[in-house]
């Protein structure tokens, strides 16, 4: 990747737990698409802590354009009542949009978009 992963966290304090979790999807997702120029990621807890209330989590990823002179993004979206849940799902949820974009479901290097 060649810019730093970036995390922020809303609504609540940085959870090592939650960082060590979106270090490990990062460093699985860049084993199956090694072209990633940048990740960003946020978490937002509730505003209030009540029944049924979830986290969410928004993945931007910068990805190669097919020219290769841009980046293109890939913005994933995902909620779940535990955090570290959210950042896999939203992490899986990006490796299927990613293989639908391009069409395949192979390892993806640079040149594949």
């Amino acid at each position: 990747m060649i810019s730093p992963l970036q995390i922020e966290f809303r609504n609540t304090h940085p959870a090592e737990a939650v960082e060590s979790r979106i270090r490990q999807e990062l460093a699985e997702f860049e084993k199956f698409y090694n072209g990633l120029l940048s990740c960003r990621v946020e978490v937002e807890a509730p505003k209030q802590e009540r029944r049924g209330s979830v986290s969410r989590v928004s993945l931007d990823l910068g990805i190669p354009s097919a020219g290769g002179q841009n980046a293109e993004h890939l913005e994933v979206k995902s909620q779940r009542k535990d955090a570290s849940m959210a950042v896999h799902a939203a992490f899986n949820s990006a490796r299927r949009r990613l293989k639908e974009f391009t069409g395949s479901s192979r390892r993806l290097g640079r040149r594949a978009l």
